[in-house]
């Protein structure tokens, strides 16, 4: 980790954050994006050659890598709003937008991350003046959160099988959220759900697993990608064994998350 590095410096935060961004819907970095993240980092550094600033895209990818709880991300953000100047934070967000933009697709885990360098930097009125002169698709839907992902993941395994979703299946998907948020009782939790299927029930399903999936991913380690495919397969098995779809479902999550998990026969 960088947190006493005497050999970390300001563009190495700037590096970590880009990486965060850049990581974006597939989880991983092309070779355009890896040279395009060079390309910014050294735009920050006068003399720096592109060799010298993809030294610092490695360095940072290293510990963004590590950084399963985004801590040092989170460091490197609050590190910039003391190290930068006011014009240098408006010109790193309006670079940090470019990066996550760059796809054609805004994440909600994307724009939660904007939303914290807007705030952290006092920069709310540019942060709202950049999505709303994006080019991008915006999700923006709101208050949505990883419960409300692992509502619509429950909601994919136990509808997307058999077309219906019986009352049974909603308790245990309740159940198994509440085990998530203590502090919420079961009305607060029905109503996550209740957001949960309104979305799953008026948007395209593969889009909206898609980017519930890539949310978990991201922003989970994998102890706990671990235990949310444990909650799925119990709300698979609700009903009985899982059947062929389910587990055709629960297996390709286990691979996108990089778990191991083994079905009896």
């Amino acid at each position: 980790m960088h947190a006493g590095d005497a050999t970390w410096t300001s563009t190495h935060d700037l590096a970590l954050i880009f990486i965060a961004l850049a990581y974006g819907a597939d989880a991983e970095l092309t070779d355009s994006e890896i040279e395009h993240l060079t390309a910014t980092v050294a735009a920050w550094r006068s003399g720096t050659d592109v060799i010298a600033a993809r030294e610092i895209v490695v360095e940072a990818l290293a510990v963004y890598d590590a950084d399963s709880q985004g801590d040092e991300v989170i460091r490197s953000i609050e590190s910039l709003a003391e190290d930068l100047t006011p014009d240098e934070r408006r010109r790193a967000l309006e670079d940090a937008m470019r990066i996550a933009e760059s796809d054609g697709l805004l994440l909600r885990s994307e724009r939660s991350l904007l939303d914290v360098l807007a705030a952290s930097w006092d920069l709310r009125a540019l942060g709202k003046e950049l999505v709303e002169r994006s080019t991008a698709v915006v999700d923006d839907r709101p208050l949505w959160s990883l419960l409300h992902d692992m509502g619509i993941l429950a909601v994919g395994v136990a509808h997307g099988s058999k077309g219906s979703l019986g009352s049974a299946e909603i308790e245990r998907i309740v159940k198994r959220l509440s085990g998530w948020r203590v502090d919420l009782d079961a009305d607060d939790v029905r109503q996550i759900l209740a957001t949960a299927l309104e979305a799953y029930a008026h948007s395209d399903v593969a889009t909206e697993i898609r980017q519930s999936a890539t949310s978990i991913n991201e922003r989970l380690p994998q102890s706990l990608r671990l235990i949310v495919l444990d909650d799925l397969i119990a709300v698979a098995e609700v009903d009985g064994p899982m059947n062929e779809a389910e587990r055709d479902m629960i297996g390709s999550l286990a691979q996108a998350w990089q778990l191991e998990v083994r079905f009896e026969a």
